[in-house]
């Protein structure tokens, strides 16, 4: 009983997804093939959640700083029309050094609200949004001039809102290509994932992940102690970006186009809501919540649509089901959070 009632979430998402699948009338290989290129997209976005829960500064939903990098890099490689291993490496070194400038700035926000991480990091995710988004709109072809004129509008002023994306995905594409329920997929993504997983399996073994810890469980007893929590903080912050920024990248690379305004839009929401199914809470969170999470949420978000057109001849229904269940799951698991720390409090009393 216990067991149930600590993972009653990812069970009644597991529920929710194994009925949908039954009305959605789709075949299990179908499944399988969409679940899995949203997890290729998504994975990533989820696991840098990880370290910012462990340090005790709960969902970072700044990881959106992470994605603009991303997607500011991709633009400015297709700008400069690079091609091939030139363009996939441009890429993701610019995303590196960008993840950790804008990394650093967003961890100096958050440790100046110590307590109110999570509202500050989505104001500061919709505020860099909009400078993101006047950068490109406004800013590129009146400050910046552009080398590959096909990228900017008719009237010589920003960016077009959809940019071909073949020089990144083209690589990924051709790299260890297989094939699954008659469509192409490559093995590129999975090393990709494979290497930064092992890579936060590592650091969370390190001393950084024992500060980060310590951090997290105590942060007035970890300063007194003579650990330094903001720089804990602030270098978990820059990782956590930086994970974003990689996701983005395989992300577009699977997607095949750039969405340059919106294509960064609602991955923070759905990242927290695939922990969170996945049984993680705002204070505590490990790589497997990641793992089933992604596996259960998208498995949801892929059956639940089809299931809302057969029973009520609307796929509408299915649509705003799925946006209820990504936002639900947040709101709940903050409630369980709050609950679970006034049971504590009351017990130390």
């Amino acid at each position: 009983m216990k067991y149930i009632k600590r993972n009653i979430v990812p069970i009644a998402v597991l529920a929710l997804a194994v009925l949908s699948f039954q009305f959605a009338g789709i075949s299990l290989s179908y499944l399988a093939s969409e679940v899995y290129t949203r997890f290729i997209r998504n994975i990533l976005f989820t696991l840098a959640l990880i370290l910012p829960v462990t340090c005790g500064m709960g969902l970072n939903f700044a990881i959106v700083v992470g994605a603009i990098s991303a997607q500011t890099a991709m633009v400015i490689s297709v700008d400069l029309m690079l091609e091939g291993g030139s363009a996939l490496c441009f890429v993701v070194l610019l995303s590196f050094a960008l993840s950790v400038v804008f990394g650093w700035m967003v961890a100096a926000l958050l440790n100046r609200a110590k307590g109110k991480e999570m509202i500050v990091s989505i104001m500061v995710g919709q505020l860099s949004s909009v400078i993101y988004q006047f950068v490109f709109m406004v800013a590129y072809g009146m400050f910046f001039e552009p080398k590959n004129q096909e990228i900017i509008l008719d009237r010589g002023i920003g960016v077009r809102s959809m940019i071909d994306a073949k020089n990144i995905s083209a690589v990924f594409k051709s790299v260890l290509p297989f094939e699954f329920d008659g469509k192409t997929y490559s093995l590129l993504p999975l090393i990709f994932i494979a290497a930064f997983s092992l890579l936060l399996f590592y650091i969370q073994r390190t001393r950084l992940g024992t500060l980060a810890r310590a951090v997290g469980t105590d942060l007035h007893t970890a300063e007194k102690l003579g650990i330094k929590s903001d720089r804990v903080r602030t270098i978990c912050i820059i990782i956590s970006t930086l994970f974003a920024a990689m996701s983005q990248i395989l992300f577009v690379a699977d997607f095949g186009t750039i969405n340059v305004y919106t294509g960064h839009l609602g991955l923070d929401t759905f990242a927290a809501a695939a922990i969170l199914v996945g049984g993680a809470s705002i204070k505590k969170a490990k790589m497997r919540h990641c793992f089933l999470g992604v596996l259960l949420f998208h498995a949801l978000f892929v059956t639940s649509p089809m299931a809302g057109q057969n029973l009520f001849n609307n796929p509408a229904v299915g649509e705003y089901f799925r946006s209820f269940v990504a936002y639900g799951v947040i709101v709940i698991a903050i409630m369980l959070n709050l609950r679970s720390e006034k049971e504590q409090a009351e017990r130390l009393e």
